[in-house]
């Protein structure tokens, strides 16, 4: 995904950077404030005091790897983070938790299309943790929920953006090197972190922390598989020919040079058959049968 370019800065010719994901701050929690516990508001206070038994279940527990956000009369109050037993005000006070351990999202086998059009079949997992309790309660229904259809979202958008394999050589003009492109099948490493950085991005403002996004299976669809498998094989075929002619070659090569060496006198003709034989014999997919001619 590209950054909108300014129209000044197209139309001069100008390079506008693009955007780079992985960026995004994670939203985290303003300090804990004991007194937004006891005495919220004027309203809750006196309420408490008329109804002095409500107090009797006042008394909150929260655990290891937990956060919890109190909310006033429907308004933002308080967080806190740290485990233990806290009084609560019971009037007008509500108090959500949502846990800070590090989870897994498993997204299982879905159809996609690379960037060929291919169909292939795709799975990964997510490993993620909740570092903004405020930011994971309020600013999304259910985060857990948001966070698989987000990862299924990333997944699709990245997927697309990659050919299952890439068959075309690519020639360095700097070193002369020959190398294939970017696919998803060699490249898994850079393909999860563009996967973590873009996802990333898209859970910040829910005071998510991406640990990893990693594909764990990844496949032609089976309508497709069996064609796949065929071309594969021709193509293995293919370059397994070109090194057999590429060696016949050389041996012919070598073997005319040699005789020449050590004095043997030969026609172009002749030089013509010993090339051809010893090529019959080295490329042909059946044994060779010698023959004499009797004329």
């Amino acid at each position: 995904m590209e950054a909108p370019q300014p129209i000044d800065a197209v139309a001069s010719g100008m390079e506008v950077p693009t955007t780079q994901y992985g960026r995004a701050e994670i939203s985290h929690d303003p300090p804990y404030s004991a007194a937004n516990f006891c005495c919220p508001s004027f309203l809750s206070a006196v309420m408490s005091i008329i109804c002095p038994f409500s107090w009797l279940g006042s008394c909150r527990v929260l655990h290891e790897k937990e956060g919890a956000m109190l909310l006033t009369w429907g308004k933002f109050s308080s967080v806190i983070t740290e485990p233990g037993c806290y009084v609560l005000n019971p009037c007008g006070t509500t108090l959500s938790k949502v846990t800070t351990k590090q989870q897994t999202t498993d997204l299982p086998n879905v159809k996609l299309l690379d960037l060929k059009g291919n169909p292939v079949v795709v799975s990964g997992v997510v490993f993620w943790q909740v570092e903004g309790v405020k930011a994971s309660l309020l600013n999304v229904e259910n985060v857990y929920q948001y966070v698989n259809t987000t990862a299924m979202a990333t997944l699709k958008q990245v997927v697309s953006k990659y050919p299952y394999e890439d068959d075309e050589i690519h020639i360095d003009e700097a070193t002369g090197s020959h190398s294939k492109g970017l696919s998803l099948k060699t490249e898994a490493a850079q393909v999860s972190r563009e996967l973590k950085d873009v996802l990333q991005d898209r859970l910040a403002h829910a005071g998510v922390r991406v640990i990893a996004f990693n594909m764990t299976d990844l496949s032609y669809a089976p309508e497709i598989a069996q064609a796949m498998l065929v071309r594969q094989q021709a193509e293995a075929m293919v370059k397994a020919r070109k090194l057999i002619v590429k060696g016949a070659v050389d041996i012919s090569n070598d073997a005319v040079s040699q005789l020449e060496s050590k004095g043997v006198q030969m026609s172009e003709g002749e030089k013509t058959k010993i090339v051809t034989n010893l090529l019959t014999v080295i490329c042909g997919d059946q044994r060779a049968q010698p023959t004499l001619s009797v004329s």
